[in-house]
């Protein structure tokens, strides 16, 4: 994962990095079981799936709730400009 290799080998802080993994890990445990517990993405443009958000720690992870599963969309810094991200 890209942010995990940029805070591990970039910013030269691997310990930063296995708190980060541990979060999204303990975040995506959570999903598993509650997929319906986090809030909705909003946006102006219509959108094929319905998209959920979860902070952890300075991201926030985006995914869709499935039928018979959990897809996560995308994992992105809290400061990006995520609303064009996440419309394309």
């Amino acid at each position: 994962m890209e942010a995990l290799d940029y805070i591990a080998f970039t910013l030269e802080a691997p310990q930063a990095a296995r708190e980060l993994l541990r979060a999204l890990d303990e975040a995506v445990a959570q999903i598993a079981v509650f997929p319906y517990a986090h809030e909705l993405y909003r946006t102006h443009r219509p959108m094929k799936d319905e998209i959920r958000k979860v902070a952890v720690k300075n991201y926030v992870l985006y995914y869709a709730v499935m039928d018979d599963r959990v897809e996560i969309r995308r994992f992105l810094h809290g400061r990006r400009d995520r609303s064009r991200i996440m419309d394309d």
